[in-house]
């Protein structure tokens, strides 16, 4: 796994939003997608991108959740997607201009893939539009734990649409994302060197945050995390580093405890210090439900 220099080699953009997350559901979107409507969340409609994948968002006040996927109707298969095992796989930072994103971190070595612009259809109202989008991608030997890019959104306004925003669970946005490591301060340096921040203090149980406006990377050892949740933990498959939990803002914690009571199938729950916390075996997934004035 190459290196490139450490320090917050995005200063410029410092404080780097949060755009998007990523479940990956490979051959099973369409299950995927009703396990998280029973969950109490508002889906967009399937979208499909000409690189070979289907997915589905959900989207919050300003930034979404995505469960992408491969189709099943012997259509193109993304590769990246295709060789990814399922799980939570993506950590997707905002930017305004990619050209510089791209510039300042092959200045500080990292190795990318091009830039790379594509469309999508969006269907609104029986006409079809084109979302674009403009992305910057580490190479995939760069982060163990999953992929990590940057997305220029050129049509924002055929994303964050209010009759998507809002959902029966009142979640309202990302509250962070949980990476398990064996080596959770060289991770959470280089993690904070791609977002344009700084590594705080150690947590109380001795993880390491990196801390956005309006999110939370946590970087944690095994061990903790395993103490933490427990049999609700997914599966290393393997890897030294991966993505352990999502954690997602709510409005009325007791909302979510409602939308668990009927949904049995495909999923493992309990309260976690005081939080709902949901594990979905079959896509290797933990969802942490935090109230809202509290971070992660």
């Amino acid at each position: 796994m190459r290196h490139w220099r450490e320090g917050p080699v995005m200063k410029p953009f410092l404080a780097m939003p949060l755009d998007h997350l990523v479940i990956n559901t490979r051959f099973e979107t369409d299950r995927a997608a009703d396990l998280f409507r029973a969950l109490g969340f508002t889906l967009t409609p399937q979208g499909r991108h000409p690189m070979g994948s289907v997915n589905h968002l959900m989207v919050f006040q300003d930034d979404y959740l995505e469960l992408i996927g491969l189709p099943t109707d012997g259509g193109k298969l993304r590769e990246e997607v295709l060789n990814s095992p399922v799980g939570i796989d993506g950590l997707v930072f905002r930017s305004d201009d990619a050209d510089r994103v791209h510039a300042l971190l092959t200045a500080a070595g990292a190795s990318l893939q091009p830039l790379h612009a594509f469309s999508r259809a969006v269907e609104l109202d029986g006409e079809t539009f084109e979302a674009r989008f403009r992305t910057v991608r580490f190479e995939s030997d760069q982060f163990e734990a999953g992929r990590i890019y940057f997305c220029q959104h050129l049509t924002p306004e055929l994303i964050w649409r209010e009759p998507w925003q809002t959902h029966a669970n009142t979640v309202s946005g990302l509250a962070g994302l949980l990476v398990v490591s064996q080596q959770p301060e060289a991770d959470a340096l280089r993690y904070a060197s791609v977002a344009g921040a700084e590594v705080s203090a150690l947590g109380k149980h001795g993880e390491w945050r990196i801390d956005g406006a309006r999110y939370s990377i946590v970087v944690t050892t095994l061990d903790e995390y395993l103490r933490r949740y427990g049999d609700l933990a997914c599966d290393a498959l393997g890897r030294s580093s991966f993505f352990g939990a999502i954690a997602l803002r709510v409005q009325d914690p007791e909302a979510i405890k409602n939308a668990l009571v009927p949904v049995t199938e495909g999923v493992r729950h309990r309260q976690v210090e005081g939080r709902s916390v949901v594990a979905l075996p079959g896509l290797n997934s933990l969802l942490d439900f935090i109230d809202g004035n509290d971070s992660y």
